[in-house]
């Protein structure tokens, strides 16, 4: 039976402005309390606590540690449990063998491998979410991870984002109410966008929360930021997927896919659609936009004075010492 938080996240999902399943930011978490915590369940695993055979087991005789025992697994792993298994074809075996594994092995080399892509990976959260017939690991693209790459949160650049009539009435709803939300743009494209119904172009200023050279799998989140996935940090070459300087993103594709840029929509410019009631729609935005202010007001996440970091463009090392674990991988 679902839990009443979940059923009140499903219930609230629909009020959110993205398109998709949006998820719970509450489930990221920096790697120090993840570590915390699944060391905390590794010494209940000691006392008999368990989810070995797809089945999670407890001890009446216990229980005290049984309802600590079960408290983790709803806290950490209550979301894929109760909602994700609902939306797509993710059983609770599924996720269960993956906590097994998560808490023995595989939460302890994300660390080892994805260290070097960031200037700081202890200050940034992950999360562990359900894509593409996986359970994957995500990295949540909020403040901490703009400063780290851009020294600032300020980063306003004009972009595309593909969309539909109803998508874009979202967008412009949104930049009228001054409602900060973020969403996947690009400013180079080489195949067909995969989604038909999204046939509407729309070209903004937006603010830059990060930029990818490649599609990087992004999901939304109910706090109105993005995650991006981990396995996608890798690019063809010697540079990674990320793009430490927002003038990097504009070259060649060599995925022969398009660029990913995670940015708050700011200020509409320009529409390509198909419609003449799309254009009429936006017209009327900007009509109401120029009544209520003389100049349309920026709207910017807010001013970073930091200097840039030093730019982490280049590929880490693959050479792992004889102790390392293997890398981590989709379960």
């Amino acid at each position: 039976m679902m839990l009443k938080k979940w059923k009140a996240f499903v219930n609230e999902g629909v009020k959110v402005k993205i398109r998709g399943y949006v998820r719970p930011a509450d489930q990221f978490h920096t790697l120090g309390v993840w570590e915390k915590n699944i060391n905390e369940m590794l010494a209940l695993q000691t006392r008999g606590m368990s989810v070995r055979g797809a089945k999670i087991t407890i001890d009446p005789e216990q229980p005290v540690a049984s309802d600590r025992w079960l408290k983790l697994i709803d806290h950490f792993f209550g979301y894929l449990l109760e909602v994700e298994t609902g939306r797509f074809g993710l059983t609770e075996k599924n996720v269960l063998d993956f906590i097994e594994d998560l808490i023995n092995h595989r939460f302890w080399s994300i660390k080892k491998q994805y260290e070097n892509y960031f200037p700081d990976i202890d200050s940034l959260k992950f999360g562990f979410l359900y894509s593409r017939g996986d359970i994957e690991p995500y990295v949540m693209i909020d403040q901490e991870f703009t400063e780290q790459f851009y020294g600032s949160t300020n980063n306003i650049k004009t972009v595309k984002h593909f969309t539909t009539g109803q998508g874009l009435k979202r967008i412009l709803e949104s930049i009228e109410n001054e409602e900060d939300f973020d969403i996947s743009t690009f400013t180079v494209v080489a195949s067909p966008f995969f989604r038909d119904e999204s046939n509407v172009i729309v070209t903004l200023d937006a603010n830059v929360r990060a930029a990818f050279r490649s599609d990087i799998k992004s999901l939304a989140l109910d706090n109105g930021r993005r995650a991006a996935n981990l396995h996608r940090l890798d690019y063809p070459g010697e540079e990674t997927n990320i793009c430490p300087n927002l003038n990097l993103c504009d070259g060649e594709l060599k995925t022969s896919l398009w660029n990913e840029i995670i940015a708050t929509p700011v200020k509409v410019k320009e529409v390509d659609a198909p419609g003449e009631d799309i254009l009429q729609e936006v017209e009327e935005y900007q009509k109401k936009v120029k009544a209520k202010h003389s100049k349309m007001k920026r709207r910017l996440i807010g001013k970073g004075g930091a200097k840039n970091v030093p730019p982490y463009n280049k590929k880490p090392s693959f050479k792992r010492s004889k102790s390392a674990p293997g890398p981590f991988a989709g379960s």
